[in-house]
């Protein structure tokens, strides 16, 4: 199996600068040892973002995330860690090459490959007889061969092997071809997901195909999308169809204008309107605020004019908001979607009326809830429902701004109205502390806990005898919290310690918050080897009463069925002996 050497993965480790990495996205300050700023990982306006250049790590006080320069890289760039690995090496200068075979090492190539002989495959179709009626379709819609060029769309023809006959003999692996998303097995039988479909390709940011939604036509069938499954290459909840096309317009118009079908934004954009991308097969989501964020701080919502588009685009409205970015919608005419309105005009009401005169969203949240004609009691609970929302919103100054304005268009008293509110945060605030205190970091609240934290800030230290000791005395069976115990391993076994190195082993993201933050930490042990004394000693008492307690329930057990259980008694005075010292 193909890998990166260890001692290449160490190179970039003990090479990238984690500073300069994370400095190209996130703008820090210094404050003392470390660089703060605010994280790209969640909405915030305090800067708890703490990047460590002395130990190549980063960690958010906020929402947890730390890690190394590679961490980063995979959780900003919405990549692999062979991908990321590849980036830095190219980055620093670390040339980066793969030992044993070419399986492992070529895996993604392979993806990537896939997708894009598909995409030509199925490009070429749709141009051939057998795509006739799928471009007929296209072009009766109102899309032109240009557009139908530019994003590669292609159709997929009926018959279960048109694509697995070009690629059973490129000699990919069996793992490659179930990664990819495109194909489906039946015992020893490999056949095409995609049949009688036209082909929308989706592209990562960089423009590489990693994935496809396939859209029947000529039918009344409801389902009539069917989207790539979640793959290596494909997070739904983090992809943007057309942002590779349209990212440039979006940072120049510093608006973009979001969609739900691959059509609608083909639309839009042949019609001129560049600064457009749809969602890809999932509902608006947090990660997906934060990849618009990037490029505009302002985003219009068109979604399709019926009850179900409504509900969608306030659902997407609140994420927008509550993420830091402006909402506007636009309001589509009834029983209509954006392609529709723009095939009617070529754009024009679009722009002069949709755009124009789009709605903020509590005041379409009023006007689609049928606000002025309900009664008092549907008012308030849609007040309610408006207000919890809003509780939610973590700028402070848009919260009263919002609330200000709910209070005006509704007609209720601005104090009673940031009464209820405060009911609605009280609520909000008292769930999130219950969830805090389940999510937190500080974990460490028992005594064992807290000494075999202990432990780790002594490993952690520069304190050569306090770590001897340890390493001496320190029985790992005795940790009972596995991150620590890890943790404390990889102390142990490296002479020199390199936090970025050490978070590198902790697979899991739950891991390398808890140790990111741990080592973040800047403790100065003033008396380092009474502080090893002591946990270690506690440690060993606790290993101890576990022993007792389990003794105890063996010789309830012997005099249950009228056994001697005289030795056990003896084994436990002994070891109550060992903890009175």
């Amino acid at each position: 199996m193909a890998r990166i050497p260890q001692e290449t993965i160490d190179r970039i480790h003990d090479t990238a600068d984690i500073l300069d990495v994370v400095s190209r996205h996130v703008d820090l300050k210094k404050r003392g040892r470390n660089f703060f700023g605010l994280c790209p990982f969640h909405n915030e306006k305090t800067p708890s973002f703490s990047v460590a250049p002395e130990k190549g790590i980063y960690h958010c006080f906020g929402c947890g995330n730390g890690g190394n320069a590679v961490n980063f890289i995979m959780e900003f760039e919405k990549i692999s860690f062979v991908e990321a690995i590849q980036q830095l090496g190219d980055q620093f200068g670390v040339p980066v090459e793969f030992t044993g075979t070419d399986e492992s090492k070529e895996f993604f190539t392979h993806l990537y490959e896939i997708h894009q002989l598909a995409t030509d495959l199925y490009h070429k179709a749709l141009f051939s007889n057998r795509g006739e009626e799928a471009k007929k379709y296209l072009l009766d819609r109102g899309l032109s061969e240009a557009s139908l060029k530019l994003f590669k769309v292609g159709f997929a023809p009926t018959g279960s092997s048109f694509l697995w006959n070009a690629v059973k003999t490129k000699d990919y692996t069996r793992e490659v071809l179930e990664k990819s998303g495109l194909f489906g097995f039946s015992n020893n039988d490999v056949y095409d997901r995609f049949r009688s479909r036209i082909m929308f390709p989706i592209s990562n940011a960089s423009g590489k195909i990693i994935a496809f939604g396939g859209r029947v036509f000529g039918t009344d069938d409801p389902a009539k999308y069917m989207n790539s499954p979640e793959t290596p290459l494909y997070r739904k909840s983090e992809i943007f169809y057309g942002l590779n096309l349209t990212r440039d317009n979006i940072r120049k118009s510093e608006s973009a204008i979001l969609v739900e079908g691959y059509t609608d934004l083909i639309q839009l954009f042949q019609a001129g309107i560049k600064n457009v991308v749809a969602v890809s097969g999932t509902a608006f989501t947090e990660k997906h605020v934060q990849q618009i964020r990037r490029f505009s701080s302002k985003v219009y919502l068109a979604y399709d004019g019926d009850s179900a588009g409504i509900k969608a685009a306030l659902r997407a409205g609140y994420v927008l908001l509550k993420g830091g970015v402006e909402p506007h919608i636009i309001e589509i005419p009834d029983g209509m979607d954006p392609d529709d309105w723009i095939q009617k005009d070529g754009g024009k009401e679009f722009k002069s009326i949709g755009i124009k005169k789009a709605s903020g969203l509590l005041r379409f949240h009023l006007k689609t809830a049928g606000f002025k004609e309900l009664s008092s009691s549907e008012r308030s609970n849609v007040i309610k429902e408006i207000l919890s929302e809003a509780a939610g919103i973590p700028d402070p100054i848009i919260r009263q701004g919002f609330i200000k304005t709910l209070a005006q268009v509704s007609g209720v008293e601005e104090n009673q109205m940031v009464h209820m509110f405060s009911q609605q945060l009280r609520k909000k605030r008292s769930y999130s502390k219950q969830e805090e205190s389940k999510n937190s970091t500080q974990l460490f609240t028992t005594v064992n806990a807290k000494a075999e934290l202990g432990i780790i800030k002594v490993l952690a230290g520069d304190n050569a005898e306090a770590k001897e000791l340890i390493k001496e005395k320190l029985d790992m069976n005795q940790l009972e919290n596995d991150q620590l115990k890890k943790l404390a391993q990889l102390l142990i076994k490296k002479a020199h310690i390199n936090p970025a190195e050490i978070i590198a082993s902790f697979d899991a993201a739950e891991d390398r918050e808890i140790v990111s933050r741990i080592l973040m930490e800047e403790d100065e042990l003033t008396e380092p080897i009474q502080m090893a004394e002591e946990c270690l000693n506690t440690i060993s008492k606790v290993s101890v009463k576990e022993k007792i307690r389990g003794l105890r329930i063996k010789i309830r057990e012997k005099e249950a069925e009228g056994e001697d259980a005289i030795e056990l008694m003896m084994e436990v005075v002994q070891l109550q002996k060992e903890i009175n010292g």
